[in-house]
């Protein structure tokens, strides 16, 4: 499964950075993919940076989400295509809080 789960995430940040049409004022990175044993989910975890602006990134994704699953499923070779659901990762907002509370001490 390991092996599935780093194919959909390769295969999905290469479809929103270059066919997605993402707006320029998000970088949005996929950093981890959970796909459902059956292969009828995903669930993808994003990093949307400015971090302002992570929420309504996540929004975009959701509003345009049939839109990137087609592309999606144009290039990835599975059984059947997971439906994708997208999860806001803070885990780097989080890291750079830390860095910069240290940095304050």
């Amino acid at each position: 499964m390991l092996h599935v789960n780093e194919r959909i995430q390769q295969v999905l940040a290469e479809v929103l950075s270059k066919e997605a049409e993402i707006p320029a004022e998000y970088f949005i990175s996929v950093t981890k993919v959970n796909c459902a044993p059956n292969l009828r989910n995903a669930f993808v975890s994003v990093s949307i940076f400015p971090f302002a602006k992570a929420k309504e990134g996540l929004e975009y994704l959701n509003k345009h989400k049939r839109f990137i699953q087609g592309l999606f499923g144009e290039h990835i070779n599975l059984k059947f295509t997971p439906v994708i659901e997208y999860r806001l990762d803070e885990s780097e907002q989080t890291a750079d809080e830390i860095y910069q509370i240290i940095d304050h001490l």
